[in-house]
């Protein structure tokens, strides 16, 4: 028995890449708050104290104490809110600035954008690099799982990271950029006529994207400037009209809401509302759906780690989610196979067509 095409797809969070050396995303504040400790960085401290106590504050309001909920992407997407200012859409709603606010980005909120820029470029140029060649083999797990699944195989992630374009050479990486190094959405749609065996969706970008002139995504294998990578920290406004987010973030709807049995998620933390929406919304609508969630948890809380992905994804049903406690170089080298994965689905469901002798 086998997997008919696009029945099974990936997802992959910043847990996938943890193996290759990449912190995580709360892994990341960490280096950052060692950062705000040297010469170099301490003039930010205060900025970056008031906002992460702001933060904080607002989730405690709310009854949620989790400070695991801070991380990067708050961090960064709460500076592009706060530098917007007076061209904020809610700024006519607003009586005030707290008065801490002007004191620590010392009247002048220009601040705001220049730790903003000190961030990615600490992202881009240190964080999110590794030795790929040494660090991140185990992901050629995915090219051997293609041989073996024998369609293509789309893999959706979340990270920034280069490790399955790397570790993947021998399938073929199909991006969506043409020969003239410029993306193309059209490249996705004529995937009779490429050879490449996995399609790659970088949802919020990638370190080795930026733009030209007259706005269209290209890639460099070094040289970018901070302020000019094409990332994007979880769901702000570019996620709703500029493509390729808008685009890869259709292309994810649509692959879940159409043939999709299995969607297997390494990595993710679940703590995107624009994903899970997504997520929910197709194991909602069809029960004979399931995700298999690649983490790790104590093994004494499986229990308590699958009612936190229900409750996230707000699901109907209690048997469409399976989890499984292995580290993603663990999953990708030892555990993922066809084999492997019909063991999720009883015989009387399973989506699988018989194959003639």
């Amino acid at each position: 028995m086998q997997f008919r095409k696009d029945e099974i797809i990936f997802l992959l969070g910043a847990g996938a890449s943890v193996d290759a050396g990449i912190p995580a995303s709360c892994d990341m504040i960490n280096r950052l708050e060692d950062l705000l400790k040297t010469e170099a960085w301490k003039k930010f401290a205060p900025l970056y104290n008031f906002v992460k106590s702001a933060i904080i504050y607002a989730d405690g309001i709310k009854g949620k104490f989790e400070y695991a909920n801070f991380n990067i992407e708050r961090l960064v997407n709460t500076l592009d809110e706060l530098r917007k200012s007076d061209e904020h859409p809610l700024f006519p709603f607003i009586g005030a600035w707290n008065p801490k606010l002007p004191e620590v980005t010392e009247n002048d909120f220009g601040n705001l954008g220049f730790f903003r820029k000190k961030i990615v470029e600490e992202l881009s140029q240190q964080w999110v690099h590794s030795e790929y060649d040494e660090n991140s083999q185990y992901y050629e797990g995915l090219s051997r799982f293609q041989k073996e699944y024998q369609h293509l195989l789309r893999v959706f992630t979340l990270n920034y990271d280069l490790c399955v374009e790397k570790s993947c050479k021998q399938s073929g990486v199909e991006r969506g950029f043409g020969e003239d190094k410029f993306w193309d959405w059209k490249i996705f749609d004529n995937e009779a006529q490429l050879e490449s065996n996995i399609f790659l969706y970088k949802l919020h970008g990638s370190i080795d994207w930026t733009r030209d002139k007259s706005g269209k995504l290209t890639y460099k294998d070094k040289g970018i400037p901070s302020d000019q990578i094409e990332i994007i920290f979880g769901t702000t406004y570019k996620l709703q009209y500029i493509d390729p987010f808008l685009f890869f973030a259709y292309e994810f709807r649509k692959r879940l809401m159409t043939d999709v049995q299995l969607l297997i998620c390494v990595g993710y933390g679940f703590a995107d509302e624009h994903i899970n929406g997504i997520i929910a919304q197709a194991l909602n609508g069809d029960h004979s759906r399931k995700m298999l969630v690649i983490t790790l948890f104590d093994s004494q809380k499986h229990d308590e780690t699958l009612l936190y992905i229900r409750n996230a994804l707000k699901l109907t049903r209690e048997d469409n989610v399976i989890l499984w406690n292995h580290k993603a170089k663990e999953f990708f080298s030892d555990k993922l196979s066809v084999e492997e994965l019909t063991t999720i689905f009883p015989n009387e469901e399973a989506p699988f067509e018989e194959i003639a002798d």
